[in-house]
């Protein structure tokens, strides 16, 4: 998986440090050169991560020379903590100074790529240390392989006020920091600044492989000019970016022979061999510190909101080593998870095996991750109209992680392309993909979908020529003065004037206007109306009330509309024939806006069945009720 944070130029760059870093002070040599022996050759670089790698930063690997000068790195040792503290405040790493003329906000991304919890305890309960040393390693390569993905991607420095001016192809920068254990985490705000921080306890913690990649935010041209990241996508592709990292990683634990599968909501590789019940107790988090460092600030009459940041600090680190357990009190955190281990009854055991060799043709590879892609978009598109494109890139590249993505980035091309030649199937029928552009962002829809479009357009345009079912101006003014509202002022008016309009108009009318603007207040008198009118039934006719959720229908109530659905059920009533409607029934639907293309043409085929009226409310921003 991938997750990102934003981080403040604004804020302290030590605080930030001492969270990536964990606290650790600088190394007193450079790790990437430590001594060790493991079945790969790579010896220095894997027995370094096993032995040692809690917050230990790296940079980017082949660190471009004009971005490293802006950015005042020597890429060839190890970064410092005083320099990682500018770097976090948008400045450059020896001078202090500013990285460009150009104020920034943001001086990072924290993108940080997570295995399946299987991984990290193949990892950390492997029998020796070489072992555990190779899938670290593993991992490690699909995150510089993401890395290398995501700053293709997004390297381009922007030009002008917000980027209006285009943007141009540049080398960016980041540095990582490799995890082993999640803490509990609070976000701790500094009275002082008004910033707001991540401080994790230093004990308490479960097993839990992640890396964090902070990305700077600066792009560096050809010409060398300094820029910020084009970082306009960052969010839409973010799922894609985790998707690659975890197909990547797929293939690197498949060299090692390492058998997977997909996890429960196929995102992700597991290793199979881990148990299930094993992952989950090593999930279980220990938020008590957190709770356990307010109790303590409170007893000792503090406002948790108002002491220092530093104060912060020192109380979550004594309670999260007042939480564990008095036996475990000195012990390494490791030693703790292999008691636990053994007191689970989980016998550990040699993973690796001859690499797992795909001989599929590319051709076959694309098939299998083509199929993946297709079932998975036919869902999305039962309940949304239109996909960003990303989502077929996002589904293409976690089709990759059980077949395999020995080409990259090529890969996914590929898939997507036969996804965008091809199409898919929804609901037993084949359809076509369109894209169009809107907003600069490519949107996705199908071919049925537009049939849908097309055919409820046609609907929607007869019902609402229909006014065989219209309220008379006398009924309207009756109910109106009965509700005892006051519409004296120029709001009134406009409320009055939309009250007529409803109750005048044909058997589909739709009302818009901004969120409290009172189109609830509106119905009250039209309701009292259609429930006084006895033009079909000397009862008076039938009000229903509908949202897409309960708790939507419910509001309904302050309309005086009893009988009241959410759109689902009703729709299932009525196939059985558990419910009926007819010429006499008013349906009333709120938010008709979140109800999906689909069900709003079942409405509308029901409507043509039986002559029903329609009556729609939608918020939009900047409409006024009318």
């Amino acid at each position: 998986m991938m997750t990102f944070r934003k981080i403040s130029a604004m804020g302290r760059g030590d605080l930030i440090v001492a969270y990536l870093t964990e606290g650790e002070p600088d190394p007193l040599h450079d790790f990437r050169t430590e001594p060790g022996k493991v079945p790969d050759g790579d010896g220095s670089r894997l027995t370094s991560y096993y032995t040692g790698r809690d917050g230990r930063a790296s940079w980017r690997p082949e660190m471009p020379a004009k971005v490293a000068a802006a950015l005042g790195i020597d890429a060839s040792k190890p970064p410092k903590n005083a320099e990682l503290s500018k770097l976090f405040e948008a400045s450059n790493a020896q001078t202090g100074e500013a990285w460009s003329d150009a104020q920034r906000k943001i001086s990072a991304y924290d993108l940080t790529m997570a295995p399946h919890k299987s991984i990290t305890l193949a990892a950390e309960f492997a029998p020796t240390a070489a072992e555990g040393a190779a899938i670290w390693h593993a991992i490690d390569k699909a995150n510089d392989d993401t890395m290398g993905y995501v700053a293709r991607e997004l390297g381009y420095a922007r030009r002008g006020h917000g980027g209006e001016d285009g943007a141009e192809k540049g080398d960016v920068a980041w540095v990582s920091f490799r995890h082993t254990t999640a803490r509990p985490t609070v976000e701790a705000k500094d009275p002082a600044s008004g910033q707001t921080y991540l401080i994790d306890s230093r004990a308490g913690g479960d097993p839990h492989a992640h890396i964090h990649n902070a990305l700077f935010n600066v792009v560096v041209t050809e010409d060398g000019h300094v820029g910020s990241l084009d970082t306009k996508r960052l969010r839409s592709r973010v799922h894609e970016f985790g998707a690659y990292f975890q197909a990547r990683l797929a293939d690197n634990l498949r060299q090692l022979g390492i058998a997977q599968t997909y996890d429960a909501n196929e995102q992700a590789t597991v290793i199979s061999a881990v148990p299930q019940d094993i992952c989950d107790f090593f999930s279980k988090g220990r938020r008590q510190v957190v709770q356990a460092a307010r109790d303590y600030a409170a007893k000792e009459g503090l406002d948790w909101e108002k002491i220092s940041i530093e104060r912060k600090q020192r109380i979550l680190s004594m309670a999260g080593l007042a939480s564990r357990h008095e036996k475990e009190r000195d012990a390494d955190e490791r030693e703790v998870w292999k008691r636990q281990a053994d007191e689970l009854g989980w016998q550990t055991r040699s993973l690796l095996g001859s690499p797992i060799e795909d001989a599929s043709a590319p051709a076959l590879r694309h098939e299998q991750a083509y199929e993946f892609a297709a079932r998975h978009l036919a869902k999305e598109f039962e309940t949304s109209a239109v996909l960003d494109h990303d989502k077929l890139r996002m589904y293409a590249a976690r089709g990759l992680i059980g077949a395999g993505i020995p080409g990259g980035v090529k890969d996914i091309d590929a898939v997507v392309s036969m996804i965008e030649q091809r199409g898919l199937t929804l609901h037993d029928e084949h359809v076509s993909l369109v894209s169009t552009l809107r907003n600069d962002r490519v949107r996705v829809t199908n071919s049925a979908q537009i049939r849908i479009e097309e055919t409820l357009a046609r609907e929607a345009a007869r019902a609402s020529r229909d006014r065989s079912a219209s309220l008379s101006d006398e009924q309207i003014r009756t109910a109106i003065e009965a509700s005892g509202g006051h519409y004296d002022d120029q709001h009134g008016q406009s409320q009055k004037a939309a009250i007529y309009a409803l109750g005048r108009g044909g058997k589909l009318s739709m009302l818009t206007g901004v969120a409290g603007s009172g189109k609830t207040f509106l119905l009250k008198p039209l309701v009292a109306a259609w429930k006084a009118d006895t033009t079909f039934a000397p009862e008076g006719r039938e009000v229903i009330g509908l949202a897409t959720a309960w708790r939507q229908a419910d509001a309904l109530a302050e309309a005086g509309i009893h009988d009241r659905w959410a759109l689902a059920p009703f729709l299932m009533r009525l196939e059985k024939g558990d419910h009926h409607v007819t010429e006499n029934t008013v349906l009333v639907i709120d938010e008709v806006g979140q109800i999906a293309p689909r069900q709003m043409l079942q409405l509308m085929e029901l409507q043509r069945r039986t002559g029903c009226t329609i009556n729609a409310e939608i918020s939009q921003k900047g409409c006024t009720s009318g």
